[in-house]
């Protein structure tokens, strides 16, 4: 080869590579442009409290009481789920005569019952049995699934092959057996392939769900294809299997993706199927817990039973020893015998008491802390009042998924922003202070900070928040949260950057890192021996943007050796943005007067929380207005308390109907005042 072709090729390999530069920068351009990776996010909920069943199989008020470990017959796996039914409130006045109950287990591949990877068909089979009882033969139950693995005339929207495969839907399972059973006679059930049906055509009962401006996972835009049996069902039961998962663990959140229909978004449901050009799927990044909490939306969940039998750890598949071993139970290295059933009628809050039972804190569920802030329930273990076990007796580690965003807990997401400053004729900028309050405590909005920002994702994508400003990549900037501890510990601080890195806790230095490195993963470094003290502490980041990506990563996470169970962040460990001294201060110098505050979420759908304060114990009425000045629905009417109070609508008018889109006043009346917001309601 010549001089000159050699030349030639090495020019032309110099302006593909600046091209491919050019089109990943406009990639990652286009990804910011339509997906902004942070928001303004600071309000909370103030949830009632709740009760949560946690029934172990040894439990001394069970007719036959047995060891954790012990074989359990179907008789004792109904005992345990009618006591745990019955103190998390049963099911009476809430699944009334003529209803439709939809029963949603997590079944995946075709394997047998009890094995820790489904739910095991006898806790479907007592709640059948429990729910029938209410009126025999009148209530409409349904068992409904949206299965992973195809049947045979799924195959041809399937988009990678999959065997083994369903015969029958969900065959292996056992739960065609629940058809013949006689102890089931003269109920009214039937089973819902809620990937779709008819077999002649799996989409005609598939619908589109709009979630408009509620949805969290920016690429659906809001839409979902769903099965009408989960829209139109009166009471809707999850009844997951408990495992850890790749996302963490698989519990009542995650469950819905099974209402996801396969035959829209794909065998598996990351894919697509060809039939609509791939245009439906999920997305297994930094979306899904989003999704899942979309989906859960969706489901409104009113009921929550957790099949805790047989549990797996490490991976969300059976992992069975030997190939002749294949449906042999006893022989699954991942099994994990418990016993247990966990109830309740707030499924964010049974998926918190899940995770604590399995050695993790929910707080490192994006899919719990995310679901606790749009409305769906508590993760507060101030309002989770444990029923039929000592919770703390009773937690088992289990051993966690090898994949990284399992291994790391959730960065703290909510951040007040400063800068960014320009490191220009400045020979050490790590160490230069840019600010004066280095070791302050600022109030959101105030002197140059942002507001509470909350970022969509564990890798805080500062470069996005900070895009409009920076004319160069050669900045600082700051970043600054709160964060309570329960007690003076000792912890490990799990971060991640791609430049230089400085973190100060209460002001002093913790953590320092210059140079560059490769920030592929969720964290680069562990510092272990970190010291937080007992009450609230500060906490402040500072960033160096030179080469790479302006991104950072942090978890303050509980000391432990042990890879299978380390990254947990801090049991009791609390972020957030303003003081609680301040909070303290301004409350004790407001003027004591009756104030409706805000509805959140408005617009909403098909719930909201509308809270308000109360000088004094008094006669309280609560209403809600159409635009005509019509009458939609009481919601308060009775005598309260001094103080704050809060009512969660999920759109019922005073005829049980749901209520058509549109503006609508809620009215808030006393002995004393009357106060009036809008709301509005979008389908």
């Amino acid at each position: 080869m010549t001089k000159q072709k050699i030349i030639k090729i090495l020019v032309i390999l110099g302006i593909l590579s600046i091209l491919l530069y050019l089109d990943i920068s406009q990639a990652r351009n286009n990804k910011i442009q339509q997906y902004p990776q942070y928001k303004t996010w600071s309000s909370t909920i103030d949830y009632p409290a709740t009760d949560v069943a946690l029934v172990r199989s040894n439990n001394s008020n069970l007719a036959n009481p047995k060891a954790t470990s012990a074989d359990l017959s179907y008789s004792d796996v109904e005992d345990l789920v009618r006591k745990a039914v019955e103190l998390a409130g049963g099911f009476e006045d809430r699944i009334l005569s003529g209803d439709m109950v939809l029963i949603k287990p997590n079944i995946v591949d075709p394997d047998p019952s009890g094995c820790g990877e489904i739910t095991d068909v006898r806790v479907v089979k007592a709640l059948i049995k429990i729910i029938d009882e209410i009126d025999p033969g009148n209530i409409e139950i349904v068992v409904g699934e949206g299965s992973p693995r195809p049947m045979d005339y799924e195959m041809e929207y399937q988009s990678k092959f999959y065997s083994p495969q369903w015969d029958k839907l969900w065959d292996e399972a056992g739960y065609q057996s629940l058809k013949t059973d006689s102890y089931l006679e003269g109920i009214n059930l039937r089973f819902s392939n809620l990937n779709g049906s008819p077999p002649e055509n799996p989409w005609q009962d598939l619908r589109k769900v709009d979630l408009s401006n509620e949805y969290q996972a920016l690429p659906q835009n809001g839409e979902y294809i769903i099965h009408k049996d989960v829209l139109n069902t009166d009471f809707y039961i999850s009844v997951p299997v408990m495992k850890i998962h790749s996302v963490g663990m698989t519990n009542v959140l995650k469950n819905q993706v099974g209402i996801a229909p396969s035959t829209r978004y794909g065998f598996s449901k990351s894919y697509g199927v060809p039939q609509d050009n791939y245009t439906h799927n999920l997305r297994h990044g930094n979306w899904i817990a989003k999704e899942i909490v979309d989906l859960s939306n969706i489901a409104d969940i009113d009921f929550a039973v957790v099949d805790a039998i047989a549990c797996l750890e490490k991976d969300k598949s059976a992992s069975w020893i030997g190939d002749d071993n294949i449906n042999n139970i006893s022989t699954i290295r991942n099994r994990i015998k418990m016993n247990t059933i966990i109830a309740g009628q707030d499924p964010v809050a049974v998926e918190h008491v899940s995770a604590r039972l399995m050695g993790l804190n929910p707080d490192d569920f994006e899919q719990i802390t995310l679901a606790e802030k749009v409305g769906l329930g508590t993760n507060d273990p101030e309002k989770i009042n444990i029923k039929g076990t000592e919770l703390e007796n009773e937690i088992y580690p289990f051993k966690k998924s090898s994949s990284a965003a399992a291994d790391y807990g959730q960065s703290n997401r909510s951040w007040l922003l400063k800068g960014p400053y320009s490191i220009d004729e400045i020979d050490n900028p790590l160490n230069h202070a840019f600010i004066d309050e280095e070791a302050s405590t600022p109030k959101p909005g105030a002197n140059g900070w942002s507001e509470e920002t909350y970022f969509i994702q564990d890798r805080i994508d500062i470069g996005d928040y900070f895009k409009e400003e920076m004319e160069t990549a050669d900045v600082i900037s700051y970043a600054f949260s709160y964060f309570y501890s329960p007690k003076n510990q000792k912890a490990e601080l799990w971060v991640g950057s791609d430049d230089d890195l400085k973190i100060y806790i209460n002001g002093k230095v913790v953590y320092s890192f210059s140079g560059h490195r490769n920030f592929g993963s969720y964290y680069n470094d562990i510092e272990n021996n970190v010291d937080i003290k007992e009450g609230e502490n500060t906490l402040l980041v500072k960033s160096l943007q030179k080469y790479s990506n302006y991104e950072f990563s942090l978890n303050i996470c509980e000391p432990e050796d042990n890879p299978y169970y380390d990254g947990n962040r801090v049991q009791g460990l609390k972020f957030y943005t303003t003081s609680t001294s301040s909070v303290e201060s301004e409350l004790a110098h407001q003027s004591n007067e009756y104030q409706l505050l805000k509805a959140y979420p408005n617009p909403f759908n098909p719930r909201t929380t509308i809270s308000y304060n109360l000088e004094k114990t008094s006669r309280v009425k609560l209403d809600v207005y159409n635009l005509q000045g019509q009458h939609v629905a009481n919601l308060v009417n009775t005598s309260q308390r001094k103080g704050k109070h809060t009512f969660i609508w999920n759109t019922n008018n005073v005829s049980g109907q749901d209520i058509p889109t549109g503006i609508y006043f809620v009215r808030l009346k006393t002995n004393e005042l009357s106060k009036t917001i809008k709301i509005v309601y979008q389908k």
